[in-house]
């Protein structure tokens, strides 16, 4: 058990290489905060596209019942692609390639049109329009950031002179 130090005495620690090695350099990411919260959006619209891959899987029958439009097994190839999109995107950015900086916000402009068209086309009024402009202005404003985002990084983080 510790005692509190008398006074005059200095508090030492047991392990004082410890705290230096969790403060060095070595354990911060070297990226800027941007381009971290870039690559963790990516990563979230991957995974959100693999939830939603797997959801409507698991329901294509109870769908095909239904006569559900667009084609659920359309809708699970969509998600698919855009999961295997947004996953490999996230690796480029995090191997730096200079590729990452238009190929993001391109991919999320065209999911951003992706939904929007399947919410306008599909959706049955009006109780299913109120999330469509919700959601198009949320990944409006991913594809807006992620744009200003990777060009203000280009020359720190990637080495790369647009």
């Amino acid at each position: 058990m510790r005692r509190s130090p008398a006074q005059g005495q200095k508090l030492t620690t047991p392990n004082r290489s410890f705290i230096i090695f969790a403060m060095s350099s070595h354990s911060a990411p070297n990226r800027p905060r941007t381009v971290t919260i870039t690559f963790w959006s990516v990563i979230f619209l991957g995974t959100w596209n693999l939830g939603r891959a797997i959801a409507i899987g698991q329901q294509l029958e109870i769908a095909r019942v239904l006569g559900i439009q667009p084609d659920p097994r359309l809708r699970v190839a969509g998600a698919a692609i855009f999961t295997v999109l947004f996953f490999s995107l996230a690796w480029q950015l995090w191997r730096r390639r200079p590729f990452s900086l238009r190929a993001i916000p391109i991919s999320i402009a065209y999911y951003t049109v992706y939904e929007t068209g399947v919410w306008l086309l599909f959706a049955r009024p009006p109780r299913n329009w109120s999330l469509w402009l919700i959601t198009t202005l949320i990944l409006i404003g991913a594809f807006l950031f992620t744009r200003w985002a990777l060009r203000r990084a280009a020359r720190t983080y990637f080495y790369y002179e647009q």
